[in-house]
């Protein structure tokens, strides 16, 4: 082997390399057989052909000093095939198209066209496809640089001290006795119109400052970065990619999918359940389509439970890292500190996002965090990209995990022998918010409206409460979980759930500190029975409570079977036994300091006055109830009251003032994405307007409740159907059946927020 073709083989492997490409993906691209680059790089073959070696250069897409560097090494009479001009750069071209993003491209063509943003960098996470959309900035925009745009692969450089080498490398410069390489990249640099693509800048940071540098004295370099973190330098404007839209993830996953099967077919619903699993990552996406040939979609969504151990194998032209999703994440969570990386996967234990309250409870255990190293841990995951936050203009922030970045966490964590310890810190800080959120004390209570965003965190501590059989955390979230349960209409969830806590509770025998939350979650249990036709299960339910609660002294137990009782004897019928019962239940609640109760024994009497035909007392009740609620904050049971009120005022004819009281809940319950009490609100509304021969709005709102039950599949009770489908009657008499019809057709193609603003307008008033 010659000198000349081992200089030849050294060469280019270096030049694939700088590129960031496997033997194969150079072959792939260049049209060759990766046997021939093979030989080519260890000098078997010790001559290239000249088409290979113009395909090889092109390829590459060398400079003008780097061509000329690749000719020498060769026979002196190919050096003919290379001009003294420099050849256009371009960026290699990927296998695939690019699927959207069309609203990125804009953004970083203004940047870097009409802001003249001198450093843009793509920040993401894993997988989000940074380096895929620098590569197509650089083909659009490369040709607007005089002196083009290099594509500078970072990822396998560990040194930061050799960035100027390989930017140097790059641009086809040779270390000479003139200077140092990085001295030698800002002069060749310095009269320069060029665009630098620096991709996989994330484990370089220590070199930001040669970056800032090379900005400072080269006037015409812009630099294009893609980092999983944003450098931090004063010429910086950050890019930051989002996963998909779902439209373009669906087409990405087909277009991979047809691919590989081409004969298959790939229905949109399956394939957008499919890519929602997958947090909409286009390697994610792509890594998943490669097992078309060997799933149904079906059983590949079922397989997407545990995603990590699927998404692999990918693709040999992409880089190491990029070949399974594990790998990918694994590559940022290599790049944290200790302290961060234990923040990482203590995070991972909550479901649906988290404040900044909730990580320091969850993340800083004793002595060995103080709440700024937290802080400063979950800032640095923040620009990791390992975590996103949510700033909004009111309210708590928020942060949040793609669910491929939690199955890691909680790989690690699981790995690492701590998740009970951290899922237990999880569930006592939502039990602690749960006693917060109950607390009497006016300005302390938790904002019913924040809860909800709690849903997913509470479902989960519960079902961890109650497989580890911990009955005071199982009762305390129950009673948190209430609200939801009730505005979002899982009824059957709730049903489910409180049954499993109660059993636990029943089980584990008397303990008094528990006598509160139990008693709330029994009312709830029982009411949901009613709710459902089971009367015989709550009856034996109350029957057993009251028994229980009579031998320990548990004056609010005893509050709640009694209060259970009564609603059994109203709705049998049995009025006065439902006073008694009703009577006996406020006492209770009034010796047992059970103020979560004493609502609700006061809307009993109210209701049980109105069936009486005592609609004042049922007001002034209803009104008392009103207080107490208001008093500890509780804003979705003063909707609840509100409305109530409001159909008191209605059956006085009182009509202006029951609209009041309907339009003020309406906002409540829209601000709790609660369709059902919504309905609700404008069932009612439609009955006062029919009263005040308002008719047209009163069939629309009844068409608007109809749609908004159905969707929700909460249909009107029973006792109030006869009155709704009055109102309706005197509707369609009163306009006619075209003309009802016409309006109900409106009512119907509202949507929700049409619908409420509709409410609230002063057509209504």
């Amino acid at each position: 082997m010659s000198d000349q073709q081992t200089s030849f083989g050294i060469l280019l492997k270096r030049y694939r390399m700088a590129a960031g490409l496997t033997q194969e993906a150079l072959a792939a691209w260049a049209g060759l057989s990766a046997r021939t680059i093979a030989d080519l790089e260890r000098g078997i073959n010790r001559t290239p052909r000249h088409d290979t070696f113009e395909l090889l250069m092109t390829t590459l897409d060398l400079t003008v000093q780097q061509r000329a560097l690749f000719v020498a090494t060769v026979r002196p009479e190919m050096t003919a095939t290379v001009n003294g001009s420099r050849p256009p750069s371009r960026i290699l071209l990927p296998p695939t198209p690019l699927i959207g993003r069309e609203q990125e491209m804009v953004r970083a063509r203004n940047f870097l066209q009409q802001n003249r943003a001198r450093l843009l960098t793509l920040t993401g996470p894993a997988g989000v496809g940074k380096t895929r959309l620098a590569i197509q900035i650089a083909q659009e925009l490369g040709q607007q640089f005089a002196d083009g745009a290099p594509f500078v692969a970072l990822a396998a450089l560990r040194d930061a001290a050799l960035l100027p080498e390989v930017i140097g490398e790059a641009l086809g410069l040779h270390v000479s006795s003139e200077g140092e390489m990085s001295q030698q990249v800002t002069l060749f640099l310095q009269d320069k119109q060029l665009l630098l693509v620096l991709d996989n800048f994330e484990h370089l940071l220590e070199a930001t400052p040669y970056v800032a540098d090379l900005l400072s004295l080269c006037p015409d370099l812009s630099v294009l970065v893609t980092s999983r973190v944003p450098l931090r330098l004063r010429a910086e404007q950050i890019l930051p990619l989002t996963p998909l839209p779902l439209a373009d993830a669906i087409r990405l996953f087909q277009e991979r999918a047809l691919a590989m099967r081409p004969g298959g077919v790939y229905a949109e619903h399956q394939v957008a359940a499919i890519c929602e699993r997958l947090d909409r990552l286009p390697l994610a996406i792509e890594l998943a389509a490669m097992h078309v040939n060997t799933f149904s979609l079906p059983e590949l969504y079922d397989r997407l439970t545990h995603r990590l151990a699927l998404l692999r194998d990918g693709p040999r032209d992409l880089p190491t890292r990029q070949q399974t999703m594990e790998e990918a994440i694994a590559w940022s969570y290599d790049l944290l500190s200790e302290k961060e990386q234990q923040c990482f996967q203590a995070l991972g234990v909550f479901v649906g996002g988290w404040t900044l309250e909730a990580a320091e409870a969850v993340c800083q255990t004793g002595e060995e965090k103080t709440p700024e190293e937290t802080i400063l841990a979950l800032a640095a995951l923040v620009d990791a990209s390992l975590v996103q936050g949510d700033i909004p203009l009111a309210g708590p922030a928020r942060f949040g995990m793609l669910e491929l970045m939690r199955e890691y966490a909680l790989q690690r964590l699981h790995a690492a022998g701590e998740e009970e310890s951290y899922q237990r810190r999880h569930a006592a800080y939502y039990a602690q918010l749960a006693e917060r959120a109950s607390s009497e004390v006016p300005g302390q209570s938790v904002q019913d409206a924040l809860l909800l965003q709690e849903v997913p965190n509470s479902r989960a501590a519960i079902g961890w409460a109650i497989e580890q059989q911990d009955v005071a955390l199982g009762l305390q979230l129950a009673r948190f979980c209430l609200g939801s349960w009730l505005s979002q209409g899982r009824i059957s969830e709730a049903e489910g759930t409180l049954e499993r806590v109660l059993t636990l509770s029943r089980q584990s025998g008397a303990q008094s500190v528990l006598f509160a939350p139990r008693a709330v979650v029994l009312y709830a249990f029982g009411s949901i029975l009613l709710g459902r036709g089971k009367t015989e299960r709550a009856q034996a339910v109350a029957r057993e409570a009251l028994s229980r609660a009579q031998r320990s002294g548990d004056h609010c137990g005893i509050c709640s079977a009694l209060a259970i009782l009564g609603q059994l004897a109203q709705r049998g019928g049995n009025l006065d036994e439902a006073a008694a019962f009703f009577a006996e239940s406020d006492e209770h609640a009034t010796l047992g300091g059970c103020s979560d109760l004493r609502g609700i024994t006061l809307r009993n009497l109210a209701e049980l006055a109105r069936l009486r035909g005592d609609l004042v007392r049922a007001t002034a009740l209803y009104e008392q109830a009103l207080v107490i609620v208001g008093a500890k904050g509780m804003t979705f049971n003063i909707a609840l009251f509100t409305t109530l009120l409001g159909h008191l005022a209605s059956q006085q004819h009182n009509y202006a003032l029951a609209k009041s009281r309907y339009r003020e809940s309406l906002v409540v319950f829209r601000s709790f994405d609660s369709p059902t009490f919504m309905a609700w609100c404008l069932e009612g509304l439609a009955a006062a307007l029919t009263a005040e021969r308002q008719y047209a709005q009163a069939a629309r709102f009844c068409a608007a409740a109809v749609t908004m039950r159905k969707q929700m599949q909460t249909p009107l009770p029973s006792s109030e159907r006869d009155a709704f489908e009055q109102t309706m009657a005197t509707a369609k008499a009163a306009l006619g059946e075209p003309a009802f019809a016409e309006e109900w057709t409106t009512g119907t193609e509202l949507t929700q927020d049409q619908a409420i603003d509709y409410a609230l307008s002063d057509a209504c008033t």
